[in-house]
């Protein structure tokens, strides 16, 4: 019988090894975070110590990756709430937004975000749904999807903050609006314009969007994406609201000399990883993971990524190594001077971020809300 709402602590993965050797490959899982192939009596909650449940439909449904964006964590830690409780709805929801406003040359901003979506339970599981009366910044997305709860396997949680905490039911659900919320509204408005569906997507939209730190090729390739029919470049924003992939091709183009190589770009907006508390146990961790991990080719593109992103190291005093690590993780990324740099840099490319006018006409209710008691 496939898994219901309410039995979270009886979900067991059902994953094969082949499945998950080849996701694994697929999606270029840092392998320095030790996955491992659960049992067919561990279920998703409890955890084994130093790690979580990471379902497979995170990447091929609600197209985050590993490592997370910093917007993906920071809505996460606002809600108080882990990653393995929120449904790939919920998840695929925040991934649309912060697609949508990175494709208007915008920062992901959450009080919009809480504009357009409110924190509810689903079962034993969290869900963040489309408000009543607000307009909704998607055109369509799938109303079901089958086979996450008992497709996962387990992952090192140092991609995640040391502060994630599981959420209890009894935990306080009062995350409405007040009456004094204010929110950007031009980035409301533009985002309703400029709707676009949510469903799964080539990781060019992902590189272009800033959610994918995984990357094999040199540094002066830059993905492109073309339209077959004349082979132009097309924007981010456009690209979102065509209906069809089948009409893109994606292609790399080379950078002109003295460009900043795309990664370099991108990777201040990734969640930094954490180094291990104890690298001896680090060791154990993958002497235990090594019968699950694909070796092959693959092996050596998915721990290059590590290479990519931030990574937040402790000293003895307890102080991080790295600015990312010692950035709260609520503060905004896109405050830093060197990431705003990134961002100019980001709009001089031809397939670039760059937002079309917003019609200051564009209908968007805007209500304030009393706070639920």
């Amino acid at each position: 019988m496939a898994p219901g709402k309410d039995n979270l602590a009886d979900s067991v993965s059902v994953l094969t090894p082949r499945q998950f050797d080849k996701f694994v490959r697929e999606y270029r899982i840092p392998l320095d975070l030790h996955q491992a192939l659960p049992s067919r009596t561990d279920a998703i909650h409890p955890f084994r110590q130093g790690k979580f449940a990471f379902y497979t439909r995170v990447c091929n449904f609600a197209n985050y990756r590993v490592p997370f964006s910093r917007f993906f964590i920071k809505v996460l830690q606002f809600f108080r709430v882990h990653i393995s409780q929120v449904n790939p709805f919920g998840l695929s929801r925040i991934n649309h937004f912060e697609l949508s406003c990175r494709a208007l040359g915008q920062k992901p901003d959450l009080n919009v975000f809480r504009y357009f979506y409110k924190f509810i339970t689903a079962g034993d599981w969290y869900m963040f749904a489309h408000r009543e009366n607000v307009p909704s910044p998607s055109s369509n997305e799938r109303s079901s999807l089958k086979n996450w709860k008992d497709n996962f396997f387990w992952l090192d949680d140092r991609c995640l903050p040391e502060d994630m905490r599981w959420r209890f039911k009894d935990q306080s659900m009062s995350f409405d609006l007040d009456e004094g919320f204010i929110f950007n509204e031009d980035l409301g408005r533009a985002l309703v314009e400029h709707q676009s569906p949510i469903r799964p997507l080539p990781e060019h939209f992902l590189w272009l969007g800033r959610v994918s730190f995984s990357w094999a090729r040199g540094d002066k390739d830059w993905p492109i994406i073309r339209r077959k029919r004349d082979r132009a470049a097309m924007s981010l924003l456009d690209a979102l609201k065509v209906p069809s992939m089948d009409v893109f091709d994606f292609d790399f183009e080379e950078q002109a000399e003295g460009e900043v190589p795309l990664m370099k770009q991108v990777a201040a907006s990734a969640h930094p990883i954490r180094t291990p508390a104890d690298p001896n146990a680090a060791t154990s961790s993958a002497a235990e993971a090594t019968s699950s991990v694909p070796k092959n080719s693959s092996e050596q593109a998915a721990t290059k990524t590590v290479s990519l992103v931030p990574v937040s190291s402790k000293g003895a005093d307890g102080s991080s190594g790295s600015q990312a690590g010692r950035k709260s993780i609520l503060d905004d990324v896109d405050d830093d001077p060197e990431i705003r740099k990134l961002d100019e840099a980001l709009l001089y490319r031809p397939s670039s971020l760059k937002s079309k006018s917003v019609g200051a006409d564009t209908d968007l209710v805007i209500r304030s809300r009393k706070r639920k008691m």
